[in-house]
């Protein structure tokens, strides 16, 4: 078994890379009692979660088994996980109504999605990328961030935004949803399990930004104090 882990890692060294840098941020939170903050302790339980999804996958990966459901089933997840952050920072009710109201409808929407995408559900080794969802949680994810930033930059309620924690959390998440934006319209036609298309490096751009958007979740972490955060 450790050598098929250790074969793979030496032959997709950009993919598997996000899978262990997940322990980063996750040992900084633990470290500093940072799960304190509600918004934090989101962002914990969703890295811990994402940890284990991405170990699952990256067990059968090396086994050359497909993990593609465990992609698409973790796409909503994820959104609920990542958008529920911006609820707390978010100060306009319309606002956090808005997001409240996206969770239903995109649950709803991936549902039918991967269900429109394989429609042998049950036929977990022919399990085909999604088709819509990756893009439209990237496109809410994009709204949430810029908004924030907008709400933010005009309230200027955050005297240093570099030693603020959500700053540096907000731009991982921002730089990892720019490329998968990219990249998330041609995943279907190009992650065929048995007959993989070939689009060069675009392949590992979305692992390149999600190991850069951990790098700086910890960087962000790294800043908190108890009283980091603007009251």
């Amino acid at each position: 078994m450790l050598e098929s882990y250790f074969s793979y890692i030496i032959r997709q060294p950009v993919i598997s890379a996000p899978v262990f840098l997940n322990l980063l941020p996750i040992l900084l939170i633990w470290r500093k009692r940072a799960y304190n903050e509600k918004l934090l302790l989101i962002l914990f339980v969703y890295l811990i979660l994402k940890l284990g999804v991405d170990l699952v996958m990256f067990d059968l990966a090396s086994h050359r088994e497909n993990n593609v459901i465990y992609y698409n089933v973790s796409i909503p997840v994820r959104y609920v996980l990542t958008s529920w952050m911006y609820y707390y920072e978010f100060d306009s009710k319309l606002q956090r109504r808005w997001l409240l109201a996206s969770w239903p409808l995109f649950i709803g929407f991936s549902i039918w999605d991967t269900i429109h995408t394989n429609p042998s559900i049950s036929d977990v080794h022919n399990q085909n990328v999604v088709l819509y969802s990756a893009t439209i949680e990237s496109l809410l994810m994009l709204f949430w961030i810029l908004l924030y930033f907008y709400n933010t930059i005009r309230a200027l309620k955050i005297p240093n935004l570099l030693t603020y924690p959500f700053f540096w959390i907000c731009s991982g998440l921002l730089l990892f949803y720019s490329s998968l934006l990219f990249i998330a319209p041609v995943m279907h036609y190009a992650a065929k399990w048995d007959q993989w298309m070939d689009i060069g490096t675009l392949d590992y751009l979305p692992y390149v930004f999600e190991s850069v958007s951990l790098i700086l979740f910890s960087v962000g972490i790294a800043q908190y104090r108890d009283n980091s955060y603007a009251k």
